[in-house]
């Protein structure tokens, strides 16, 4: 790891992480968490969007195939919201593991896509270069 990314992590950036697998969700709670970062989760968007107005994270990583509010009108609510909160969207693509909705999520205004399964390097090196735009 680079040592911008653990200087960063110091200031216990908020992270909000919204999936709707538990196994995932409560996995990358803890691999941020152990990097110091202050993580927050939920398992669709309506529970997303609520913690969302009341922590006010730092980022947001969201799923897109979701049961009861998905992650494309999630994006935009939080958009309307704060219009400047970074956003990583994560997709599988379904059971037709069509990735077409990683760039939907881009148009609809996430910071960056990334494809499941990922590494938790890959993730990182994501919210780095979040960090480098908004330095």
């Amino acid at each position: 790891m680079s040592e911008p990314l653990i200087e960063n992590a110091a200031k216990r950036l908020k992270i909000l992480v919204i999936e709707d697998d538990t196994l995932t969700r409560t996995s990358l709670c803890r691999i941020l968490g152990n990097l110091n970062y202050e993580t927050h989760g939920a398992c669709n968007g309506f529970e997303g969007l609520k913690l969302f107005r009341q922590i006010h994270p730092d980022l947001v990583v969201t799923d897109l195939l979701m049961p009861d509010k998905e992650g494309l009108s999630t994006i935009t609510e939080m958009r309307t919201i704060s219009p400047g909160t970074p956003i990583i969207a994560m997709s599988s693509g379904g059971p037709q593991k069509d990735m077409g909705f990683l760039d939907l999520a881009a148009t609809f205004g996430a910071s960056r896509t990334l494809v499941k399964p990922f590494t938790p390097r890959q993730i990182l090196e994501l919210m780095q270069d979040i960090q480098k735009e908004g330095a």
